[in-house]
């Protein structure tokens, strides 16, 4: 860990709808170890500063990352993640777009 100190729960759950957003830092939950989701939900964590969106059919949710501003890995660039509504979209720090989301 960078920090020797907490800055947040486990986890908090944003609510967006009929969706729940589960917003972590992903060394306690992530794709392997799962928060109590339910069908539809989005589990949001940056631990592995890897933008990532993807959608996990088996279990029925939505994995996203934001990526890093500091510290991109996977030669990834530096950017950060806007939620608006029902949107979330992905940029780097020129402002070009990456990525998109659309919750329906």
């Amino acid at each position: 860990m960078v920090l020797e100190f907490p800055v947040l729960a486990d986890y908090c759950v944003i609510a967006e709808g009929e969706t729940a957003v589960y917003a972590t830092h992903g060394h306690i939950y992530n794709e392997q170890k799962l928060p109590p989701l339910h069908p539809g939900d989005i589990l949001l964590h940056g631990h592995t500063h890897v933008p990532k969106c993807a959608v996990h059919e088996e279990e029925s949710y939505i994995y996203m990352n934001p990526g890093s501003v500091s510290l991109p890995k996977e030669d990834s660039w530096h950017g950060y993640m806007i939620w608006e509504g029902s949107e979330f979209v992905w940029k780097d720090f020129d402002g070009q777009e990456h990525m998109r989301k659309k919750l329906s």
